[in-house]
């Protein structure tokens, strides 16, 4: 049996969970920090066998409706090997009381095309997180990831480096950031939370051995395109951002993401993700998103998720969730289709 010990500091929780090689920023302290602003109430536990450290999940406590609720491990847990996942989730009953389900996404970066794998005890479930992403390779350096993009991209990546001064910047770009971003989500009709949400992952992102930071391009002293990212465990991950449709031929998107992965070879992280495609490439509302970030070239991987359920609650309860998004999504874009 494995055993269960909780985790109360951040100087001591994210070194396990930046150890384990199976590991994600959405596992990190801060990002508890941030979600508690959502109503999700962390828990951060260290499962061990023997003196080996085989997980560590910061689980998130959701209450929907009187009595019902879950427990969520976003792009979690922190394994030792994806193997370890069956035995982990049993363990975690023991933490669950009161919850119909529990629900994980371990970050395995598997590739896009292989099969979920499926593990006894464990319902394939409908993910939180976006399904799929494109990860680069960052040890390939600045040459050898110019030479793995489209060739317009690449083309387009290089204009961008002579029309946009892009730089990496803090909470000084917030407001440039904020405004370009919440022009995005009006043009596309996404749903975003309220601003101190994201000024929040900007402060607790920024924490032991984590970094978070926005990449802004300008043209003229003017921001035309930014990014806020965070970095912890060996990657970059691109978690929101915006353009404006102003001054395209400066190619502002491509010169902010580069700023942000060349940031990344610098300081020797090995992967950076541009979170988030489409699971059909074909007829999605982000089909354009799915064009913009496949064109840096690297590999499209995926994150299934898992259900793990704990009450006869679980199946109506599930049901009655999705049904929920689907409405949320047709009232605020006319169709019910997620967007990722």
């Amino acid at each position: 049996m494995l055993r269960i010990e909780p985790v109360s500091r951040a100087e001591e929780w994210n070194p396990l969970v930046a150890s384990l090689p199976i590991t994600s920023a959405l596992q990190s302290w801060g990002w508890g920090e941030v979600k508690r602003l959502s109503g999700w109430q962390p828990e951060r536990l260290a499962l061990y066998e023997g003196d080996t450290l085989v997980a560590a999940v910061q689980l998130f406590r959701r209450r929907f409706w009187g009595p019902f609720s879950m427990l969520y491990a976003p792009r979690g847990p922190a394994l030792r090997r994806v193997e370890d996942l069956p035995k982990v989730a049993q363990a975690l009953r023991r933490v669950a009381q009161g919850a119909a389900y529990l629900k994980l996404e371990p970050e395995t970066g598997q590739p896009a095309s292989e099969p979920a794998p499926v593990f006894p005890g464990l319902r394939p479930s409908e993910t939180i997180q976006p399904e799929y992403s494109v990860w680069l390779e960052l040890g390939l350096g600045r040459e050898g990831l110019l030479a793995q993009m489209e060739g317009m991209h690449r083309r387009n990546t290089r204009l961008a480096e002579k029309r946009v001064v892009a730089s990496i910047e803090g909470e000084e770009a917030f407001e440039e950031f904020w405004a370009l971003f919440e022009e995005t989500n009006r043009r596309a009709r996404l749903r975003q939370h309220a601003k101190a949400y994201y000024q929040a992952v900007l402060r607790e992102m920024n924490q032991p051995l984590g970094r978070a930071f926005i990449s802004i391009a300008r043209l003229e002293g003017k921001a035309l395109a930014a990014g806020l990212f965070v970095a912890f465990a060996g990657r970059v991950d691109y978690l929101y951002g915006g353009s404006s449709r102003k001054n395209t031929n400066a190619k502002a998107p491509n010169g902010m993401h580069w700023r942000a992965i060349l940031w990344g070879v610098e300081h020797g992280y090995h992967t950076y993700d541009l979170w988030g495609v489409p699971r059909k490439r074909e007829g999605s509302h982000a089909a354009g998103i799915d064009s913009f970030k496949e064109g840096f070239g690297g590999r499209r991987v995926r994150f299934p998720a898992y259900d793990l359920p704990l009450s006869p609650l679980y199946v109506p309860l599930t049901k009655a969730l999705r049904l929920r998004k689907s409405w949320i999504n047709y009232r605020t874009r006319g169709t019910p289709r997620d967007v990722l």
